[in-house]
């Protein structure tokens, strides 16, 4: 069985312990959270909690100051979404490594390298001090001192602003990277017509991210309805606007492997239904082809109709085994919920305007 391990050196140069590859190997700010091999569920409540002792539960208005108080929360589910997907991601390749069906190489294609990873750094804590810097003339009108950040409350929000953004722009850069190498995944891919949930798996990234989508969109509509005050409102409609314009995006864009691997698909079942066909009507000189081989020479007649069926019956398009959990268990209670809630939100903002 292949595996996907990152030897880490010790202080005198000795491999201390195996530990497993992570797409986030060169971030060792966030790297030292996945090794913990913790749940991402308990991870984001564990940040949470560490901000909830700054809340008012007596009263609608936060104690913690500059009026921010859905950061601490935004910034648990976006560090326990890249975790889910990172840690997703690479288990789908390592099981396809596993399965002889790629390459190792790819799997080390979603880490960014140490550059790349202190490049988008630098550039979560440029753009969440800009977020920091537009929160506090909302929240102060212009009239503020910068004691005020000296308070526990205001240098939290402040630090959940930074780091939410910096985890954010992880998130982003790591879907896109994401799509690319499965991109390449898929048209390398051997499809493989007897075990067809192998073909799936091209499509776990897709179906992850949909429902952290979804997830997110239910927490920014919950944040609408809970805010008390009308301009609050505003700003998060908006901000909640151009991440739902971001989150289709990205799901067009990761539609992009699975359109390649179900050509690949198609065009598999057609050469394996074709070499079938012959078979049946007692031309077996192309049964090598086949991705039984030359077994097919022991089916009898009815056992190749059986097995036209079986081939025939196979779903082009690689999400068959997601499609009922995700419908039904997945997609449609929460998509009702989200369709029915942004509904009330458009017709409350077009009578309010």
């Amino acid at each position: 069985m292949l595996s996907s391990i990152v030897w880490t050196p010790d202080n005198t140069g000795r491999n201390l312990m195996q530990q497993p590859f992570t797409p986030l190997v060169h971030m060792p700010w966030v790297r030292w959270i996945d090794r913990t091999e913790l749940p991402p569920v308990v991870i984001g409540v564990i940040a949470f909690l560490v901000f909830l002792p700054l809340y008012d539960f007596n009263s609608l208005a936060p104690r913690i100051p500059l009026q921010g108080a859905a950061f601490p929360p935004a910034f648990a589910l976006a560090l326990m979404f890249l975790l889910q997907l990172t840690r997703g991601a690479s288990s789908d390749l390592r099981m396809l490594i596993t399965e002889g069906k790629t390459d190792r190489k790819y799997l080390e294609s979603l880490a960014p390298g140490s550059i790349a990873a202190r490049v988008e750094l630098v550039i979560g804590i440029a753009i969440g001090l800009e977020r920091c810097y537009s929160q506090i003339r909302f929240t102060y009108d212009e009239v503020w001192s910068g004691l005020a950040l000296l308070d526990a409350g205001a240098f939290a929000v402040c630090l959940s602003i930074i780091l939410y953004t910096v985890v954010q722009v992880h998130l982003l850069t790591f879907c896109f990277r994401q799509v690319i190498v499965f991109r390449r995944v898929a048209k390398r891919f051997e499809v493989d017509l007897l075990a067809p949930e192998l073909n799936n798996i091209i499509s776990n990234p897709l179906i992850r991210f949909v429902l952290v989508g979804l997830l997110v969109m239910s927490f920014g509509l919950i944040i609408y309805q809970v805010v008390p005050y009308a301009s609050l409102q505003r700003r998060v409609l908006a901000g909640s606007l151009f991440m739902t314009l971001i989150w289709i995006i990205l799901i067009l864009v990761s539609l992009m492997p699975l359109f390649i691997l179900r050509s690949r698909i198609t065009v598999a079942k057609a050469m394996e239904l074709s070499i079938i066909r012959r078979a049946l009507r007692g031309d077996k000189s192309n049964l090598k082809r086949s991705q039984f081989g030359e077994r097919l020479e022991e089916f009898r007649p009815a056992d190749l109709m059986i097995y036209e069926d079986r081939i025939k019956n196979i779903w082009e398009w690689p999400f068959e085994v997601h499609i009922r959990r995700l419908v039904i268990f997945g997609l449609l209670p929460p998509l009702t919920w989200v369709l029915a809630v942004a509904v009330e939100v458009i017709f409350e903002t077009f009578l309010v305007s």
